[in-house]
């Protein structure tokens, strides 16, 4: 079971959409025409169709699996703890560099963007932790210490 922020949620429900409605019926179509063809033992167009309405099958079965064993993260009000859902601003207790990240559902992560999830050793170390307090992060270079300046 995952748990996901309504954005990601939405997000994956758009995409089944999108397979289902437009995907699907333009594999079926180029199978359809692919066979019209005549001889599929040999025929690229009906491999590639054939594969391509294939994997978009696969994807919508894994994101209805996906969406069928999540459940929405709730966003807590108040007390200014950090979790799913939340934004929260720190800095770098060495450098004094100010970075914002986001704590999403596993699905939702996407670090390029600052959106850690809860279950990153990041997302671990800062889950539950409360503006003003430092936290000891361990990165590939090594342990870092971050001051949470704002949880929002």
């Amino acid at each position: 079971m995952g748990i996901l922020t309504k954005e990601g949620y939405e997000k994956l429900k758009r995409e089944v959409e999108q397979l289902k409605e437009v995907e699907m019926p333009r594999a079926a179509a180029d199978l359809k025409e692919a066979i019209a063809q005549g001889d599929i033992s040999e025929n690229a167009a009906y491999d590639e169709a054939r594969d391509r309405k294939s994997d978009t099958e696969r994807r919508i079965k894994e994101i209805e699996k996906k969406l069928a064993g999540s459940t929405i993260a709730e966003v807590g009000v108040g007390g200014g703890k950090i979790e799913i859902g939340k934004s929260f601003s720190t800095k770098d207790k060495d450098s004094g560099n100010e970075r914002e990240f986001f704590l999403v559902g596993s699905e939702d992560a996407m670090p390029s963007e600052g959106k850690i999830s809860f279950d990153s050793p990041i997302g671990q170390a800062f889950w539950g932790k409360k503006e003003g307090e430092t936290v000891e992060v361990t990165t590939p270079n090594g342990k870092k210490l971050y001051i949470i300046t704002k949880v929002y």
